[in-house]
């Protein structure tokens, strides 16, 4: 039973391992048939009938010599690499048959690399022949329409020649040699050599196509030289002829050599067109072009600058006479403010700064003026230094019109002041009515001090300012302190009042509670003595609140708000 079992087991794997060993070989067999038919379908092309073909065409030359490389190359793929081939197939399909399956796969690759090889090389070269069997006709078309262009150069030359000037014969000496060209092209087609004649074809495009782009850039070229240029040197040197008349001058005139240069160079561009170089005679005439306008542009500079002169001279004389004018009235009024004021921004100084900056200007002025009547100045220089002088006088305008305010505010703070100081004095007097009225038993020293201190500040200011000459910088400032005081005096006299009323207020009420309450009437006692004696009104305030708060909680509210609204109503 046992010996079945076993034998049974290996019926099975033996089955199953032929079915996996016919599942592979089926799966190399189908390979290598698709291989097969790659290898029929490159040995169908028709490169032997594109050889055999081209071979009956009797090539010469550069030709015949291409069409024997492809010839030996397809030989090589017949002779070595097809053969190769099927030894590679057939040693996959012996490997297997034997189930050596490595060396099958092995045998396949290199057998698959192969036939791309030759599919590459087979198109490369059936790719060749094509393109040499086709090259006569290609050069034909290549030749219709290269003459095609030759035939509207050779036109123009002979239509519109004038146009050319001295490029004329170079133009017709490169139609000539285009015809010498043609005529080897002729002959290498007649005498079977397509390859070489397209070589020939390649370099006579090239040259019709510089020679139709020279035709068409001369007459431009030229026509600016002689006709632009030309004009435009003669306008120069008549311009700077008549400019000189007038007695016009330049910084470090070099115009005469430059239109010398200019007219160098036009002969430079000229040449260049008599060899057809244009690209060379398009850069001269740039340069040209650019030197001419940048001598107009001198030119211009210097008339522009004169009518600017004539325009504004006279106007600029006057800005300046006024300029000085003014500030000639600002020193003496410097002077007469001098005597009343000190004058803490340097506004002396600062003026005579400018009467020194406005003389310079005026020396200026006159040089150039006297220059300009001379015939001895430079336009555009005197035009710069005229705009420069109407930047500085604005500028000074602006200074002079600041120490002129500052002036005026002296004045307008020195008023301000004795407003102030009326406004203290009123403050002062209304302060002292105001104590005297509420008929108090005395005044606290330090409020007495202080009272004291704000009276004599107050007179302090009031004599400097009754001084000959009055620093306002030192009297703002004694002006701020008193101000401070008075204010801080209404508030402190204000405060002493209602602490006194106040406190009065709270004895009345309190007397209710004097018999009841012997705290109360020790309290009354005592804020009495204070108020009466030491004239401590806050003190005394404190002393009865402070009891009565204990007896009554909430009644220093309600007092004080009683005691406000009376004197809201009176």
């Amino acid at each position: 039973m046992k010996f079945e079992y076993i034998l049974m087991i290996i019926i099975f794997l033996a089955l199953i391992a032929y079915l996996i060993s016919s599942m592979m070989k089926k799966s190399h067999y189908s390979l290598i048939d698709k291989l097969e038919k790659q290898k029929f379908e490159l040995m169908d092309l028709t490169i032997v009938d594109d050889l055999l073909r081209a071979k009956e065409l009797e090539l010469t030359g550069q030709t015949e010599k291409k069409f024997i490389q492809l010839q030996s190359e397809w030989q090589i793929i017949e002779t070595t690499t097809f053969p190769d081939l099927e030894n590679y197939l057939f040693d996959a399909k012996k490997a297997t048959n034997r189930l050596q399956l490595i060396k099958a796969k092995i045998a396949e690759q290199k057998a698959a690399i192969l036939i791309k090889k030759i599919e590459s090389d087979s198109n490369d070269i059936q790719m060749a022949l094509r393109e040499l069997l086709q090259s006569e006709k290609q050069n034909l078309l290549e030749v219709k329409r290269i003459q095609e262009t030759y035939q509207e150069i050779r036109k123009k030359l002979l239509t519109q020649s004038f146009s050319f000037g001295p490029a004329l014969e170079k133009l017709e000496n490169k139609l000539t040699l285009l015809e010498l060209d043609f005529t080897k092209v002729s002959d290498l087609m007649v005498s079977g050599d397509p390859v070489e004649a397209k070589t020939i074809l390649n370099k006579i495009d090239a040259d019709t196509k510089e020679l139709n782009d020279s035709i068409k850039k001369i007459p431009g070229i030229l026509k600016q030289l002689t006709n632009e240029f030309s004009e435009q040197i003669q306008e120069l040197k008549l311009g700077y002829n008549e400019l000189m008349e007038q007695q016009f001058l330049f910084l470090n005139d070099t115009i005469l050599a430059d239109i010398d240069s200019i007219e160098v160079k036009y002969e430079i561009s000229k040449e260049a067109i008599t060899r057809c170089d244009v690209e060379e005679a398009k850069l001269v005439n740039k340069e040209i072009e650019d030197e001419i306008n940048r001598l107009y542009d001198t030119m211009e500079v210097e008339i522009e600058a004169k009518n600017y002169i004539v325009k504004y001279q006279p106007i600029l004389d006057d800005y300046i006479e006024f300029v000085i004018e003014k500030n000639r009235k600002l020193l003496i009024e410097i002077d007469r403010v001098a005597q009343s004021y000190a004058l803490n921004n340097n506004e002396l100084n600062q003026t005579k700064k400018i009467q020194e900056k406005l003389i310079e200007i005026q020396e200026n002025f006159d040089t150039f003026t006297d220059g300009l009547n001379s015939r001895q100045a430079i336009f555009s220089a005197v035009r710069e230094s005229y705009i420069e002088h109407a930047k500085e006088l604005e500028g000074i305008e602006g200074e002079q019109k600041i120490i002129n305010q500052s002036l005026v505010e002296l004045r307008e703070e020195e008023k301000e002041v004795k407003d102030k100081i009326d406004d203290f004095e009123f403050n002062l007097r209304g302060v002292k009515r105001y104590i005297e009225k509420q008929h108090l038993p005395g005044l606290p020293t330090q409020y007495l001090d202080f009272f004291f201190l704000t009276t004599e500040r107050v007179e302090e200011l009031s004599k400097e300012l009754n001084k000959l000459t009055i620093d306002m910088k030192d009297i703002k400032q004694l002006c701020d302190l008193c101000d401070d005081d008075v204010e801080l005096l209404v508030k402190k006299t204000e405060d002493l009042v209602d602490n006194a009323l106040l406190c009065e207020y709270m004895m009345q009420y309190a007397n209710r509670y004097r018999h009841t309450h012997p705290e109360i009437a020790n309290a009354i006692a005592e804020s009495m003595a204070t108020f009466n004696s030491q004239f401590d009104y806050n003190k005394a305030l404190e002393q009865i609140s402070t009891a009565l708060e204990k007896v009554e909680p909430g009644s220093f509210e309600k007092i004080d708000t009683n005691y406000l609204e009376d004197k809201k109503k009176k």
